[in-house]
């Protein structure tokens, strides 16, 4: 007796439809074959993968490239495709699509809406509402019928060859490809980036350029605090100064403008410790990952993310500590008695030699791995924490604000009683002998 049953009905069809499908990869092949030389290496791959957003690493994409080359020509001594070896390669993994389509459609109807999509995920422990999920179909839907059939889904994912895998093996990777891609067709001005793509390829410079403007008018507005901060911590105790009698005392001294005296150093600072802190962060992350044999798409955990923030904590601060003493010297001096910040740095090191300038760093060190550590910690957990519970939306202004503060808050609480004792290192003079 013939088996009729649904599945192997939709195997069939599924099967056909692949069969039928193979002429349109001779179009596909000639667009990877950038040089038209009949083969597709390497190179070609990682210009594909680059395009499209896969993997911010230029290590992984390499990988994930010769990996590609190496399944589909059987040999790990491959450098290049010939069209039967492609054409091969992405019909097997065509077919894994088609068996990831059987999943979300578990009607077996040929076709699935938002909601199947969304039950889907929602089976594997991935959040995605209804909403968000009728703009993914809309994002593949060809024939506005807010119905995604075999066909419209294989073709979403076939513009692009050197990310089937990817999406095949591992549902989270697909729902990010979906979400930052637009329907991809195969005309001459298909290609487009991810916004991962884009952030890392031409934006990180201009979130740093902001950053540092930001940083620079905040520490600008608070810059009288600042500067009472460090004269209480480095006077107080023996002076008994309080908030508003230092800052009676700091105005008599200098006048209003003295509040801000040492802001200058402050401010140059920004740039070079935010973007040292940021890229070792990350560098340390993925060196982390590494070591535990983890893909680079697995959630980082809390610890991961502590030692990460600690590490870049400790390396940023080593590269800018000279300008930190500086800062706390400019503070901490009277009018008159430098005429510039080049001529503190000047009667500094003529008065006390080099190592003034490197004045309490141990202690400053054993304060910063915690301090970063929790701040960065902290400020990711929280945010990844309301990620979560909205459905993978990114927070709004507010939210990043509010974390920022919280993170920031613990980890100058965590280590206020070390940076006192810095403060007073730094501003200590000690002559030399001479």
């Amino acid at each position: 007796m013939t088996d009729t049953s649904p599945d192997l009905i939709k195997d069939a069809e599924i099967h056909q439809k692949l069969n039928e499908k193979q002429l349109s990869f001779d179009e596909l092949f000639h667009r990877v074959d950038k040089n038209n030389d009949g083969t597709v290496d390497v190179d070609e791959l990682i210009e594909l993968l680059e395009k499209f957003g896969v993997e911010k690493s230029p290590k992984r994409r390499i990988a994930i490239a010769h990996r590609i080359i190496n399944q589909g020509a059987g040999s790990s001594d491959a450098s290049s495709l010939s069209f039967q070896q492609f054409a091969d390669y992405v019909l097997k993994q065509e077919k894994k699509l088609s068996l990831v389509f059987r999943k979300v459609d578990a009607s077996h109807q040929g076709k699935f809406d938002a909601e199947d999509l969304a039950f889907y995920f929602k089976k594997l422990g991935i959040n995605l509402d209804l909403a968000e999920a009728k703009k993914l179909v809309e994002k593949m839907d060809q024939d506005n019928s807010l119905q995604i059939s075999f066909d419209e889904w294989r073709s979403f994912f076939m513009t692009n060859p050197a990310i089937l895998e990817s999406v095949t093996n591992d549902p989270r990777e697909m729902l990010r490809y979906w979400r930052s891609a637009s329907y991809l067709d195969l005309g001459d001005s298909s290609y487009g980036a991810s916004t991962d793509a884009i952030s890392e390829g031409g934006k990180w410079w201009r979130n740093l350029v902001a950053g540092g403007v930001a940083g620079a008018v905040s520490r600008t507005a608070t810059a009288p605090f600042d500067r009472l901060k460090i004269i209480m911590q480095y006077l107080g105790s023996r002076h008994r100064l309080s908030v508003i009698s230092g800052y009676r005392y700091l105005v008599k001294e200098g006048g209003v403008r003295s509040l801000w005296r040492g802001n200058g150093v402050n401010v140059l600072k920004i740039i070079p410790e935010t973007a040292l802190r940021f890229a070792f962060y990350e560098e340390t992350k993925k060196v982390l990952q590494k070591i535990q044999n983890k893909e680079s798409h697995t959630e980082t955990t809390i610890s991961e993310r502590f030692i990460s923030g600690a590490a870049a904590g400790f390396i940023s601060q080593t590269a800018i500590y000279p300008l930190d003493v500086l800062k706390v010297r400019l503070c901490l001096r009277r009018t008159g008695e430098f005429s510039h910040w080049s001529d503190a740095v000047k009667r500094i090191y003529r008065v006390e030699g080099p190592k003034a300038f490197w004045r309490g760093y141990v202690l400053n060190q054993i304060g910063i791995v915690p301090y970063a550590g929790f701040d960065l910690a902290c400020y990711e957990t929280l945010k990844r924490l309301y990620i979560t519970k909205h459905n993978n939306q990114e927070p709004p202004i507010y939210v990043v604000l509010g974390c920022g503060a919280i993170s920031s808050f613990t980890g100058q609480l965590v280590t206020y009683p070390i940076a006192l004792i810095r403060t007073r290192r730094q501003g200590q003079i000690v002559p030399l002998p001479n």
